[in-house]
């Protein structure tokens, strides 16, 4: 894409505001957030956003496109960007109240979630496949017969060069390690050793449950 191209398909008014006039937004020199056309951002008045490396938003949309891509910080949340990202049309980047992320370079691809409820560390050089989900948390409450919590969420780690693949799920707790390849569909939710490559596993069932709709809210459970 040529320059006059890239220009074109900048949203200018965002451009302007979140890199010059918006002071939950801290940047290195010479680092941006960089949104395309038909970007939604949503950034809540006590969020943080870090720039340690340029943010591109909506990218490698198909001509006259008005796909959108999604940024979400909610109350309190904190978003650190340690290298170039892209994420791609289609794609969303959600971090909810009080939470924390911080990520590395990385691509995130079409219709690609990350969703950082309380703690989650992404590394460098990273890949996120096509409609792969990335989370800490379950967003809903378990509890057993007590009424007692059982699915507080857990910080979730991926390092360098991880690839996630075509609608796999890392769910809350996840250590990937760097190296590693989640295969299509795969479901993790535990410890990967490095240079692993993981299949999926058929699904069983672990114990009785209950849960509810309502919202996790603000965590500092560890």
């Amino acid at each position: 894409m040529g320059k006059l191209q890239r220009l074109l398909s900048l949203s200018v008014p965002q451009f302007i505001y979140y890199n010059f006039l918006c002071r939950r937004v801290k940047r290195d020199k010479g680092k941006y957030i960089i949104p395309n056309r038909y970007t939604r951002i949503e950034l809540h008045k006590t969020g943080k956003i870090i720039l340690h490396g340029n943010l591109y938003l909506n990218t490698n949309k198909y001509p006259h496109s008005r796909a959108e891509c999604y940024l979400r910080l909610r109350d309190g949340a904190g978003l650190t960007v340690n290298g170039p990202v892209s994420l791609m049309y289609n794609g969303t980047i959600e971090v909810h109240k009080n939470a924390a992320l911080h990520i590395g370079s990385c691509t995130v691809q079409t219709g690609a979630v990350i969703i950082c409820a309380y703690k989650m560390t992404i590394g460098n050089g990273c890949l996120f496949s096509r409609m792969c989900c990335v989370s800490d948390s379950d967003h809903h409450r378990v509890m057993n017969r007590e009424g007692e919590i059982t699915n507080y969420p857990r910080k979730t780690v991926i390092g360098d060069n991880v690839w996630i693949g075509l609608k796999a799920t890392v769910m809350k707790g996840a250590k990937i390690k760097s190296g590693s390849a989640v295969g299509a569909n795969a479901v993790v939710g535990g410890k990967v050793r490095e240079h692993s490559f993981l299949m999926n596993e058929p699904a069983r069932v672990f114990s009785e449950i209950y849960w509810t709709k309502e919202g996790f809210g603000d965590w500092n459970h560890d």
